[in-house]
């Protein structure tokens, strides 16, 4: 495999990745084990959330990148085949 298309499906892999992070309730479970309450809890959930959905951009930039060589390699209409086939197999076509 060559060293281009290593590069896109580590890219694909990091990009679901960030997005699930994402994703997770992360704020709310640290704030319900440290036990905070009140604007402390608030403000923290909102820094979370600011994070989170950077994370989740930048995993769509990221995912976005491995999406465009995928439709270059196989096409629009074979563009989700193509997506699980790169994300399970780790081969680009």
């Amino acid at each position: 495999m060559s060293g281009s298309a290593d590069r896109t499906v580590v890219r694909l892999r990091a990009g679901i990745g960030l997005v699930i992070l994402s994703w997770l309730p992360i704020a709310q479970v640290v704030i319900w084990t440290t036990g905070l309450s009140g604007g402390t809890a608030e403000e923290f959930r909102l820094s979370v959330w600011v994070v989170q959905v950077l994370i989740g951009f930048v995993g769509l930039a990221l995912a976005g990148v491995a999406a465009k060589a995928a439709v270059k390699a196989a096409g629009w209409r074979r563009l989700p085949r193509t997506l699980w086939r790169m994300f399970w197999t780790g081969r680009l076509a």
